[in-house]
């Protein structure tokens, strides 16, 4: 099981465990991110690592949902959690679903149930699953927190496929599959050329030698041991390619943001420092070879792919490596879709000036030879062209060049907490609420508010295409930015007309969806929690208000009047009309 704690309960990731974990007898430093669980389980024991579990969700977790602290028992039988406080809590909460979706503090106010005990045998029956498999790698179903309490699609998904251990390899460690997209399909040659002859392949930078180190094993012995605080603002500050101000995560770690500057200080100078040390030569070979192959401005894709490993997640930092090696780059950074060395607007000038200054307005070949120059590599030089701004070439037969496209028109709100029916769950991710009508089940597309498609990283004008468990999504941003279909999604999960569906992107960029079935009956206040993705059964309208002015991005208390303001503003009138 090379899988740690920190992947089995996802709350460890961003909270401060070290004041509570650190100092155990016999673990290193940090090891519930970074010990095998094959070496926790037999250090602990099931029961005390349950019982060390329950206290960090009555005492530091208490408004988080089970199901969120341990997502695997999504996947759990409910039998096998074989306990009085279990049935107990069965009976209160109506469903296995709606047990899960309780927090520690709503446990804690149920009559007749005691919640620690209650935690401790949920936590036990996962944990002596996960000892008897003695499965190899990470679970099958990776431990997302959910959104809704509905058992969640993919794990739907995953139990529909051929038999695997409940907390065996994802695919990704299964064989490679075939070929069966045009990308995949053009790594393998089909024959004698027929056709006009084709730009060269320019060779991925790959080093040679039967001693090559691994990259991602080299870093993650460098970066395994950081401390809790120092591993979010390395995640969140110096290996990304969108950084948070150092203003939203003081206020989520709960320190100054002076110490954050600090800690990003640190572990700059940290990673300059081992990039000059002897062990990091090859390393620093490879980047040498990376920029050749980028060149001063390239498309992200073409970092993100440039070697297999790219792809891969760095354990110790929980990113993906080609944002590791990105931050490593001297001089280059991320500027929309393009990795650029130095400044994104001085190179459009300097292109914009390469081609106004030119003797005659230069035809498309003429230009891309022109590019060259800057140190644009051929194959990417049309692509770039198209997208410097203000700029026309003259067509190949010579015609006058044609007028400018018009601008794009401005995006919406880019706050996504201003944005209707977005709503953010309690795994910190924004969620967009889906009402399903018949045009979606027959596989229509289905409109994004534009706060969400720029959350998404969409922009006015591009297209991406993300994965899901029901195939390949493709988003666009046309006229307005659109899923083109999700009916085969909606089938899978027996969507009818009516209900609600629940959509973000994970990290890795996998498309997320949860089901709700349509309530048109009960109360008007679980009616209006539903449309948030909350499902626990009681509430009255204080709570309600509290839920909702959460997930909405309001923190603190909010007087109701303000909270109505604020749903009056996103245009969520459904909300409004339940509230009253």
């Amino acid at each position: 099981m090379n899988f740690c704690l920190s992947d089995l309960v996802p709350p460890l990731r961003w909270s401060d465990a070290a004041t509570i974990l650190a100092g155990r007898a016999g673990l290193p430093d940090a090891w519930w991110r970074s010990l095998p669980m094959g070496r926790v389980l037999p250090a602990f024991g099931v029961d005390a690592l349950a019982e060390l579990l329950t206290d960090l969700t009555l005492e530091r977790w208490p408004a988080a949902a089970v199901g969120d602290v341990l997502p695997a028992l999504h996947v759990l039988d409910p039998d096998d959690a074989d306990d009085p406080q279990v049935g107990i809590a069965l009976d209160r909460a109506g469903s296995w679903p709606g047990l899960l979706a309780l927090t520690g503090r709503e446990l804690t106010e149920q009559p007749f149930v005691k919640a620690r005990p209650l935690l401790a045998a949920l936590y036990s029956a996962v944990l002596t699953k996960l000892a008897a498999t003695g499965a190899p790698s990470r679970p099958a179903v990776e431990p997302e927190p959910e959104a809704p309490a509905e058992e969640p699609y993919e794990t739907r998904a995953a139990l529909k496929a051929p038999y695997r251990a409940p907390f065996e390899t994802k695919a990704r460690a299964e064989e490679p599959a075939v070929a069966d997209t045009p990308e995949e399909a053009d790594d393998e040659p089909a024959g004698p050329p027929t056709g006009p002859p084709v730009a060269p392949v320019v060779p991925q930078p790959r080093l040679t030698g039967d001693d090559d180190p691994d990259f991602p094993e080299l870093i993650d012995r460098v970066f395994a041991s950081l401390d809790d605080q120092s591993w979010m603002v390395a995640q969140n500050r110096v290996f990304t390619d969108s950084p948070t101000s150092p203003e939203s995560l003081s206020k989520l770690l709960g320190v100054p943001a002076s110490l954050i500057e600090v800690t990003e200080n640190t572990l700059r100078a940290r990673l300059k420092e081992w990039l000059a040390s002897p062990p990091a030569a090859r390393y620093r070979g490879y980047l040498l070879s990376l920029t050749d192959l980028l060149g001063v401005a390239a498309p992200k894709s073409r970092l993100v792919n440039a070697a297999e490993w790219h792809t891969r997640e760095l354990p110790s930092l929980d990113v993906l490596a080609w944002q590791f090696v990105l931050a490593t780059l001297p001089g280059y950074q991320v500027s929309g879709d393009w990795v650029v060395q130095g400044d994104l607007a001085e190179l459009h000038e300097r292109t914009r000036g390469l081609i106004v200054n030119a003797d005659r307005p230069p035809t498309v070949s003429r230009a891309l030879e022109l590019v060259s120059s800057l140190g644009i590599h051929p194959e990417v030089a049309k692509e770039w062209l198209e997208n410097v701004p203000q700029l026309r070439i003259q067509s190949p037969n010579g015609a006058a060049p044609a007028p400018a496209a018009p601008a794009a028109p401005p995006p919406g709100p880019s706050d996504v907490s201003q944005t209707h029916r977005c709503f953010r769950q309690p795994d910190g991710r924004w969620w967009l609420r889906v009402d399903v009508d018949a045009g979606h089940l027959a596989g229509t597309s289905v409109g994004l508010p534009e706060g969400f498609a720029l959350y998404l990283g969409l922009s006015p004008g591009g297209e991406r295409t993300v994965r899901s468990a029901a195939g390949d999504v493709t988003m666009t941003w046309r006229e307005s930015p659109a899923i083109d279909s999700l009916g085969r999604i909606l089938s899978e999960v027996a969507a009818k007309e009516g209900s609600h569906i629940f959509l973000t992107l994970s990290d890795e960029g996998m498309l997320r969806v949860r089901h709700l079935p349509a309530a048109n009956s009960g109360d008007t206040i679980a009616r209006a929690l539903r449309l948030v993705g909350y499902t626990a059964p009681g509430g009255n309208s204080d709570q309600a208000d509290r839920v909702i002015a959460t997930r909405i991005g309001l923190t603190g208390p909010t007087p109701p009047d303000e909270l109505r303001a604020r749903l009056r503003e996103r245009g969520d009138r459904d909300l409004l009309s339940l509230l009253g």
